[in-house]
């Protein structure tokens, strides 16, 4: 009667001893790693404030290099919407929705505080080019024509934030470049930036003011 006692105790023994061995070649195979490694590995939280400076970095670099002439874009847009985006390597981030980077050096006709009004050789006279300079400034149109989607955020919130971040900095660039916006009717000024076309049919009305979001706007004589 004692025999199959014997038999599961060494049992339970064998097993006992290879677990061990296991938890010992476990532990031997394990590479603990301290508070700070673990903190370089582990994914950085999302930062909108800092995505929007990499991108608006890389905008001041890139667009300018870019941009098509406005002279050229604008004409295109009234006659062909679908087939100036193709041509000029537009970027469409919603279906109907289209971002050109742009550039323009042009005389201000109209100035206030909150935006100037270009008159762009090339364009029609019935169409109001416009810069605007303080509420109008819009973020989201730098961080389109730049690529950030939607799907690059951890959601909605944060895309919106990049969008938001991008116009302080845009707010910013401004107000270090003009001093007094009234001064500059009647100066030239060149211009780069992004047009965005929204909700676009197949053609754009001559009449349609035409807002170019500012990445950097130099005065001229």
């Amino acid at each position: 009667m004692q025999r199959p006692h014997r038999k599961i105790s060494r049992t339970r023994l064998v097993a006992a001893v290879l677990l061990v061995a296991l938890v010992v070649a476990m532990v031997w195979n394990t590479k603990f790693l301290t508070p700070a490694e673990v903190a370089a590995i582990a994914p950085k939280p999302f930062d909108p404030a800092q995505t929007a400076a990499d991108l608006y970095g890389k905008a001041q670099q890139d667009l300018p290099n870019q941009a098509q002439p406005l002279s050229e874009v604008v004409p295109a847009v009234q006659n062909d919407v679908k087939a100036a985006a193709q041509k000029y390597k537009a970027v469409s981030p919603a279906e109907g929705s289209y971002v050109f980077p742009v550039t323009t050096k042009a005389k201000v006709v109209e100035a206030s505080d909150e935006s100037l009004q270009l008159q762009v050789e090339g364009v029609p006279s019935q169409t109001p080019v416009v810069i605007p300079l303080t509420t109008a400034v819009n973020g989201t149109v730098i961080r389109d024509v730049m690529g950030f989607k939607f799907a690059d955020a951890p959601g909605q919130t944060d895309y919106q934030y990049v969008g938001d971040e991008l116009k302080k900095l845009m707010l910013a660039e401004i107000n270090s470049s003009i001093d007094d916006p009234k001064s500059l009717k009647g100066k030239e000024v060149e211009v780069v930036g992004a047009l965005n076309i929204q909700g676009a049919g197949t053609s754009v009305p001559r009449a349609k003011p035409l807002n170019v979001q500012p990445i950097s706007i130099e005065v001229g004589s």
